[in-house]
């Protein structure tokens, strides 16, 4: 995504300014001027000299007056106070050099969502408009709307700026879509049928997946993932009513895409209203559990799989076997069969599928 910027002058000049000229042209004093406007001398002379406003009503006396249409004024007093506006946001910016420092700015500008500058100003504006604040004492309150329920990792340092302006992306997406009400009957109908795509290849399930998952009114999203985030996916409920479900493709391997998927469905449909962040390295409670038992019989069957560990697993042929009589890729076999230690993380991994994004080669 790239951010087209509307061209903006970086000055604005107080509607006094032109008012002057107006009554030098004619020939008038401010005093024989307040007169004929009906206005005071005092408040010709503070508007001249740019501690006074133009009100709406003063602009209809000086279109009166002056032929000048009242909207012209407004529109210049209008300028002026937004110029200002931006200009003590700019020298707050400055003075929060340190808490923009918290944020991914080089990559947010690496992916189009800030403009290339280093303007504090320029950042610290697009910055707030990213994460949906109007200024940086209101970023807790944001933090607290979510209600994230996260998983932090054992491994790789993480950090909250990060994390929020990954989901406040993958956000911008979704609000884009255009989606019917949530189905969560029509959902779980998908959810079977993007099982059956797990064999396929990318061009084959990734439009299909979002297919299935916008007609349910669910928004599917990928979204790049963030330094400091050590997330592979997320769930949560936007406006309270609309399903989100944002995949970063962590790993690229096709074990963790499809556990994250479903995992992440597992939580929109068993705990609606909730709001998850899981990086799945970390310790699960209650709803995690949920989460990846409704994940694992989705994709096997709970039984099946259980069965299956138990005969210990080595082989190639063995994994082989079993996703075949299942209908299953054999690398997702292999990552549940890791993620129960039946085989260990560094053993049958060339049997999984990697992943890239389009700008790195393709999405497989």
């Amino acid at each position: 995504m790239t951010t087209q910027e509307a061209w903006a002058p970086q000055w604005a000049t107080h509607p006094g300014e032109h008012l002057e000229e107006y009554i030098q042209e004619r020939g008038w004093s401010q005093a024989e001027f307040a007169r004929i406007a009906d206005m005071t001398p005092k408040l010709v002379s503070t508007i001249i000299n740019g501690t006074n406003p133009v009100t709406p009503e003063t602009a209809l006396k000086l279109e009166h007056v002056l032929g000048l249409k009242a909207y012209i004024w407004t529109g210049l007093q209008a300028n002026w106070d937004l110029f200002q506006a931006r200009r003590r946001e700019q020298e707050a910016a400055e003075r929060e050099a340190e808490w923009l420092k918290g944020f991914p700015i080089r990559e947010l500008k690496a992916c189009g969502r800030l403009p290339q500058t280093n303007d504090p100003g320029r950042i610290m504006d697009g910055l707030l408009g990213l994460l949906g604040i109007g200024g940086p004492h209101a970023y807790q309150a944001k933090l607290g709307s979510l209600a994230v329920h996260h998983r932090k990792a054992r491994t790789g340092p993480t950090s909250p700026h990060h994390m929020l302006c990954w989901l406040m992306l993958g956000e911008e997406k979704a609000r884009r879509l255009s989606l019917p009400a949530y189905d969560p009957t029509r959902f779980v109908q998908g959810c079977a049928e993007i099982r059956s795509l797990t064999v396929t290849q990318p061009e084959t399930f990734e439009p299909r997946m979002l297919e299935l998952c916008h007609a349910s009114g669910v928004a599917l999203v990928f979204q790049k993932p963030l330094s400091r985030t050590c997330v592979f996916g997320s769930a949560r409920w936007m406006n309270g009513e609309r399903p989100l479900i944002q995949m970063s493709l962590r790993m690229k391997s096709n074990d963790h895409f499809w556990w994250t998927f479903f995992h992440e469905a597992a939580h929109v449909i068993l705990h609606r209203g909730k709001n998850f962040v899981d990086d799945q390295n970390g310790d699960g409670d209650s709803v995690e559990t949920e989460a990846d038992a409704w994940a694992e019989e989705m994709l096997v069957g709970r039984e099946r799989i259980a069965a299956f560990a138990t005969t210990c697993p080595g082989t190639k042929q063995d994994i082989i076997a079993f996703a075949e009589e299942v209908d299953l890729h054999p690398g997702i076999v292999v990552g549940m069969l890791q993620h129960r230690r039946i085989v260990p993380f560094t053993h049958l991994n060339e049997l999984k599928v990697r992943f890239a994004w389009r700008d790195e080669v393709a999405l497989a």
